[in-house]
């Protein structure tokens, strides 16, 4: 008996909803997948520099800081950055990964990720409140990957230059700016304040020599695989010597 005409399209539209559904799993659930980790860290384009490091939240679990270091042996981690806070909340392992990213001789760093709909003077204190920076630390990090949805883009760097400034009154170091490649382009830098701002760390994950503009830190890849960690792991290397991340950390 032939097969009807419905039930071979029924079978094809199948076929190709599985094929999409692979091609999705393996394009976008690399970030909690362990199988699927990136070599970046072995091109020569990030060999090259001398000061390399991850960045971390309580998504990697418990972490076994004794076991944590570069995976090319020829490599090693020389800064951690951490979450502390998100928006008006806490990273629930801040304070344990805080610690003991210290004990393993690691410079450290905390940061907070910004919630666009939520005052920045709020987002400051709370942040004051979770952290306490001592020498040698590298200096608070605001994490901007957002577009509010109920102010204009001017009145969202209103906000991120208040929570700059009462940071670095605060703790008396500039902080550091984080945020994705395009976003950093495309909606701070209209204003001139952000486009000189001298400590940036981007995000741009696309193969890229560098970076296309003025970088301190540049998290290069999501994916790398890192012993005592669970998860995959973002990784990020330092646009400078040693002496002159030396120079960056808090006196």
């Amino acid at each position: 008996m032939k097969p009807k005409k419905w039930t071979i399209g029924i079978a094809i539209a199948g076929i190709l909803l599985v094929a999409v559904a692979i091609i999705t799993i393996e394009r976008y659930s690399y970030h909690s997948s362990p199988r699927q980790p990136a070599n970046t860290y072995l091109h020569q384009r990030i060999k090259k520099f001398q000061i390399q490091g991850i960045d971390i939240s309580h998504h990697q679990g418990v972490i076994d800081w004794q076991q944590v270091r570069h995976p090319d042996t020829t490599q090693s981690f020389n800064f951690a950055f951490i979450r502390a806070t998100v928006g008006m909340s806490k990273d629930r392992h801040f304070k344990k990964n805080w610690e003991a990213a210290s004990q393993q001789g690691f410079s450290r760093g905390a940061y907070h990720y910004y919630w666009s709909n939520v005052n920045s003077t709020k987002q400051a204190h709370h942040f004051m409140e979770s952290v306490s920076i001592a020498k040698g630390d590298l200096p608070p990090v605001l994490d901007i990957e957002d577009i509010s949805t109920i102010q204009n883009k001017k009145s969202l760097r209103k906000g991120l230059k208040n929570w700059i400034q009462i940071i670095e009154t605060h703790y008396g170091v500039q902080p550091i700016i984080y945020s994705g490649e395009a976003f950093y382009r495309d909606v701070l830098r209209s204003d001139a304040y952000f486009n000189d701002y001298p400590r940036i760390w981007i995000a741009n994950y696309n193969g890229v020599a560098s970076p296309r503009i003025s970088w301190k830190f540049w998290q290069y890849t999501d994916r790398m695989p890192v012993d005592g960690i669970e998860t995959l792991v973002d990784a990020n290397v330092f646009n400078g010597s040693r002496e002159e991340f030396n120079r960056l950390l808090v006196p």
